[in-house]
């Protein structure tokens, strides 16, 4: 399963886990548990600019699962990844179009050797942890051979095993050597985990000094966490006004969903992420709320195993594809909240990495003549397990039906989602519905799930040619090559592959309607920048 699987997974399961586990295979340490909150870092004295801006002001609530981890290397669920990025920076942060932005970035420019196997990163200067001391390349350096330590067992160990080396040889500057080329380097340092840290911390679980624009000002592990304004951050709008806007947030940890929509509603919080689709109308329609989207690839697909009967005949595969309403299933599971898939694991989001074949067209006649080639005359009976979690069980109903049609019969096992996840069914059933969080780039889907011997190959499916497309997709650094690549696999995906992927769902948030500044994002919807959040007066 991918590092986002991990992420919703936990999610469904209160420390919820989905798009996107992680790749190593290192004992993960247990959760922190309940420590007394401590006084937060202090920041330094230097008095910030006078905000000349009517946008500053207001505490933003939020209500989420709580998290299970503080300390960034160990960040496993949609909640530790939403928190993590409140107190801290990234070396290279990843905008709203899963693309690299240096403006917002503590790295001020980068640059490779021209063989692409060395980067080298300018950082800012005046970068200020929250206690005032000054980040340089030393905590640079220490936060990303930390993540790399297999002693350490952080959940990014596979992730930069390609990194033989990391040089600090001023303060303001880091050189990475990497053992073979990888033209998603940036975006892999933008990975939810790489946080800069403070080199002189010793317990990153209750020593809370980030550089983030927030500072933690309590912490009640069973209840909520409350975030102050960094007095001394570095960012600053386009008019100069430093950010962020508001005074700070206050997160209050509720799995509910439906208590969510309804605090939203009753003026308790000010925004909910992953906004299930059933609630969109309702909150369009009160004049207090708001709904903001965007396009994004995250999915639900339903995957056939493929190394065993009857998903070992590509046949019976296509079949049950040829007999898909796509259009039907985003309308009736999503209230078209989304784009309809192709039957691979690349969505539009992708750009031109996205090959834009034509929507497969439903032909019952032909997916009854394939499953009679594969020795299925009179259809065939199969069991599905569905995890409850929606819209899993709306989406597996509608294609029950679709799938009667020729002759074949569903027998749905709905399943709690901790046990579809904690008891590995997702990776053992026949037919099953995982979902798969959004990345900004597509090759962790293949590395982590489509090739032969992938981690989390759900699907058990193995080609040869598109292992060798994969390969060179990892390491190409001519755009046109990969995009060519990519187009191949694709076009496997679609012509013999172990997917159904009727839709790609949009990110979703509710909101205050009075609040503005919000950047919809292509990624997780925990990347939402938040640093330019404000309530309108």
């Amino acid at each position: 399963m991918s590092v986002e699987r991990k992420m919703h997974v936990l999610l469904s399961i209160v420390v919820l886990a989905g798009l996107f586990l992680s790749s190593c295979t290192t004992a993960t340490p247990e959760p922190t548990k309940a420590p007394e909150p401590t006084a937060p870092a202090q920041a330094a004295t230097q008095a910030p600019p006078a905000p000349t801006s009517n946008k500053y002001g207001g505490i933003l609530r939020h209500a989420y699962y709580a998290p299970g981890f503080l300390d960034p290397a160990f960040l496993s669920s949609v909640a530790d990844d939403e928190v993590g990025k409140i107190w801290h920076d990234f070396l290279v942060f990843i905008g709203e179009d899963n693309q690299p932005d240096v403006t917002r970035s503590v790295a001020e420019s980068w640059a490779v050797s021209d063989d692409g196997l060395a980067w080298t990163f300018k950082l800012r200067q005046g970068v200020l942890f929250h206690d005032g001391k000054k980040m340089t390349s030393r905590d640079v350096k220490f936060t990303f051979d930390r993540l790399r330590d297999p002693e350490v067992g952080a959940a990014t160990v596979d992730m930069y095993k390609n990194i033989t080396d990391i040089q600090a040889p001023d303060d303001y500057t880091v050189v990475i050597h990497l053992s073979n080329t990888n033209p998603d380097f940036l975006k892999d340092l933008g990975d939810y985990h790489g946080l800069i840290m403070d080199a002189d911390g010793t317990d990153f679980a209750t020593q809370w000094n980030g550089t983030g624009a927030f500072m933690i000002k309590s912490y009640l592990p069973e209840e909520r966490l409350v975030f102050q304004r960094n007095p001394n951050y570095w960012l600053k709008d386009e008019e100069g006004n430093q950010l962020p806007y508001l005074d700070g947030m206050e997160f209050i940890f509720l799995g509910d969903p439906a208590a969510q929509i309804d605090a939203l509603r009753g003026g308790q919080i000010d925004y909910v992420l992953y906004l299930p689709p059933e609630y969109v109308q309702v909150l369009k329609d009160d004049p207090n709320t708001d709904v903001v989207s965007s396009r994004s690839n995250t999915t639900w697909l339903i995957r056939m195993r493929s190394d065993e009967e009857p998903f070992s005949d590509v046949r019976v595969r296509q079949a049950f594809r040829m007999a898909t309403d796509r259009k039907a299933i985003l309308e009736g599971a999503i209230s078209g909240l989304g784009v309809t898939g192709r039957d691979t694991p690349f969505g539009p989001v992708y750009g031109d990495f996205y090959l834009d074949l034509e929507e497969p067209v439903r032909d019952v006649d032909s997916a009854k003549q394939l499953l009679a080639e594969a020795g299925y005359p009179n259809g065939l009976e199969i069991d599905m397990s569905v995890q409850e979690t929606s819209p899993a069980p709306a989406i597996a109903t509608i294609w029950k039906e679709q799938l009667a049609e020729i002759g074949v019969t569903l027998n749905l096992q709905i399943i709690p989602a901790n046990v579809y996840y904690g008891e590995e069914l997702w990776s053992t059933v026949k037919l099953g519905i995982t979902d798969w969080g959004a990345r900004p780039y597509p090759q962790p889907y293949l590395a982590l799930a489509y090739t032969c011997g992938a981690p989390w190959n759900e699907s058990h499916w193995c080609d040869e040619e598109l292992d060798e497309i994969a390969a060179m997709t990892a390491k190409e650094m001519d755009r046109a090559k990969r995009t060519a690549g990519y187009h191949r696999i694709q076009e496997i995906f679609a012509e013999r592959g172990p997917l159904v992927v009727p839709f790609f769902v949009d990110n979703l948030w509710g909101v205050n309607a009075k609040l503005a500044g919000l950047r919809p994002t292509m990624g997780l919807g925990t990347a939402l920048d938040l640093r330019y959040v404000y309530f309108e007066k």
